[in-house]
């Protein structure tokens, strides 16, 4: 892998993992029409990753923090009672809950998740999901600035349908937050926190696959990864947090039929 390759993965991932329109989906995309295939390393992924999430810890910082002493603190004392009563507790403890239902759906699902990242069909075919998702909150307006844990129960189940290379996780869970009753930007920090445990885990996993994997990726190529995936997932945070409650959220919905067009031709073509 070269420098150049590693800077459009690295802006890539850092984009797509924030915006609505499904890094997964971007990531098969990519890998194709740039003739990668399996040589992009895992290290390399657990790199990207890294930067993504150094990148939402940074831009949520404050928030994480709040609720990171909260959810500690949720022990002291009667825990159903401080759950009851601190609403940053619970969207520490709901975040947790929320990502049990993709972890069991990725053990029990793992050959047909990993057969679906290496078809374009599949991603062609999902995109329009995702836009129809987002089109969904089109308007809606929810006035509930705190999760609980039922609310957290239904958008980490939802959280589920985004291990589809073409569904988009952070569409899916903000939306699935809006139905549900929450406030735009309550929904989309909840999704967040529930992005770090999925990013931490999934980037620990892979950090650990790769001690157990001969690399002769260049130091720069990986730092190129990491600072490009930071730099563009930060800036990808900050324009959500912006876009999503102005009620231009389901405007993604359109770039995700336009690229599911594009796809189809593609695909289609003689």
């Amino acid at each position: 892998m070269d420098i150049i390759t590693a800077l459009i993965l690295g802006i890539v991932q850092g984009i797509t993992e924030w915006l609505p329109v499904s890094s997964s989906a971007h990531l098969v995309i990519v890998q194709h029409f740039l003739d990668i295939g399996d040589d992009n390393p895992v290290l390399f992924d657990a790199v990207v990753h890294l930067g993504t999430l150094l990148a939402v810890l940074l831009a949520t910082r404050k928030y994480v923090l709040d609720v990171f002493l909260s959810s500690v603190k949720a022990f002291r004392g009667n825990i159903t009672e401080n759950l009851k009563n601190d609403a940053d507790a619970r969207a520490g403890w709901g975040a947790v809950i929320a990502t049990i239902p993709i972890v069991i759906a990725g053990l029990v699902f793992q050959n047909a998740v990993e057969s679906a990242f290496s078809s374009l069909w599949v991603v062609a075919a999902m995109l329009p999901v995702t836009g129809l998702i987002l089109f969904s909150v089109r308007g809606k307006h929810g006035k509930e600035s705190s999760v609980s844990m039922k609310k957290a129960i239904i958008i980490g189940t939802a959280q589920v349908f985004a291990l589809v290379p073409g569904i988009s996780r952070s569409g899916t869970t903000i939306a699935a937050g809006i139905h549900t009753g929450m406030e735009r930007g309550s929904a989309t920090t909840f999704s967040f926190l529930m992005a770090i445990l999925a990013i931490a885990g999934a980037g620990a996993l892979q950090i650990y696959k790769a001690m157990h994997e001969p690399s002769s990726l260049d130091v720069t190529v990986l730092l190129t990864g990491f600072f490009s995936s930071f730099v563009v997932g930060y800036l990808a945070i900050r324009a959500l947090l912006r876009i999503v409650v102005t009620d231009k959220f389901h405007y993604f919905a359109y770039y995700c039929w336009a690229l599911s067009a594009f796809l189809f031709a593609y695909l289609l073509h003689p």
